[in-house]
């Protein structure tokens, strides 16, 4: 019995390496799980902690603690993932000091980073909008966008010619919701879903889509590292995407204070303060103003199941 369940330990930790590297709580640096994609940005903290990466998935998450293991010390995550994870209980709660309010909450340090449409500017000769990205017809190929309801559906409206300040009151009503979905159906045969910045950047190297949403952020570090590269970003009606860091629950009570004191003492901003500021300059679409129209309904939840449907109409 005892041998059957290490057997399937062992597999399991093994399918989870794939996803997520697995910290060594017996070395001295902190362990940070960067969102794949982000990486580029904490190379001058190499010295101080050790980083992995991962694929900022709740289900990875859940997969790795449930070993009873911290997969990390830190991780880098989505502001929408922090909060799921925080009400399932896979985050600790922060104390005061490491937060800009008194409120009590699992994240801190939030950044701000925009999801925008990219593409390669050898492949196409002018600045596309998101209707021209719905235009299979006069500009065939596949698409990629982020396995994300909130920003397929508002990039769906933005097709759909709903003004970008129009965008939340219209996810905010059945009718809209509807609308947006009725609107990504027309598009799904040509999509390729992404889920970590990373993902998005590939695809457009390795020319697997003609177009694609993608984190602002990380590709500007992907062409940095790839300056052969001819991407070209949108800066119009963006989807405001916030990361934040947060500290799994399953962390060890006798590394808690180290990280505490490292955090006070030398807080990471790993991003340039230099980063355009789409939310003032350009037309953005803000996440945090949403709110679903019936508190019982949950719009990734409806979401997760349209993806599962086979013979969408």
């Amino acid at each position: 019995m005892h041998l059957l369940k290490f057997i399937f330990i062992f597999i399991f930790s093994s399918i989870l390496s794939t996803s997520f590297c697995f910290a060594d709580t017996k070395v001295n640096r902190p362990n940070l799980g960067v969102l794949n994609g982000y990486q580029f940005y904490f190379k001058t903290y190499d010295k101080k902690y050790h980083l992995v990466t991962w694929d900022g998935n709740i289900t990875t998450l859940e997969q790795a603690l449930s070993l009873n293991k911290s997969p990390v010390d830190i991780l880098l995550l989505n502001k929408t993932t922090a909060d799921q994870a925080c009400e399932r209980g896979l985050l600790i709660s922060l104390p005061d000091d490491l937060l800009s309010s008194d409120t009590k909450q699992c994240d801190f340090q939030t950044i701000t980073d925009h999801i925008a449409l990219a593409w390669d500017t050898r492949k196409i000769h002018f600045n596309p909008t998101w209707k021209d990205f719905w235009n299979i017809t006069q500009y065939p190929g596949r698409r990629g966008l982020q396995k994300d309801a909130f920003s397929a559906l508002s990039i769906a409206l933005l097709a759909d010619n709903v003004p970008p300040d129009e965008i939340i009151e219209t996810l905010s009503t059945p009718s809209g919701i509807l609308r947006a979905f009725k609107k990504l159906n027309q598009l799904r045969p040509y999509i390729v879903w992404w889920t970590t910045p990373n993902d998005a950047n590939f695809l457009l190297k390795n020319n697997q889509v003609l177009m694609t949403s993608a984190s602002v952020l990380s590709i500007l570090s992907f062409q940095q590292q790839h300056p052969n590269l001819h991407f070209k970003l949108q800066q119009n009606n963006t989807i405001e995407n916030s990361i934040v860091f947060s500290i799994p629950i399953t962390i060890q009570t006798s590394r808690i204070k180290i990280i505490y004191n490292l955090l006070k003492k030398n807080p990471l901003f790993p991003f340039p303060s230099t980063n355009l500021d789409y939310s003032t300059k350009y037309p953005t679409i803000k996440q945090f103003n949403f709110s679903s129209p019936d508190s019982s309904i949950s719009l990734d939840k409806i979401f997760d199941e349209w993806l599962h449907l086979s013979n969408p109409k």
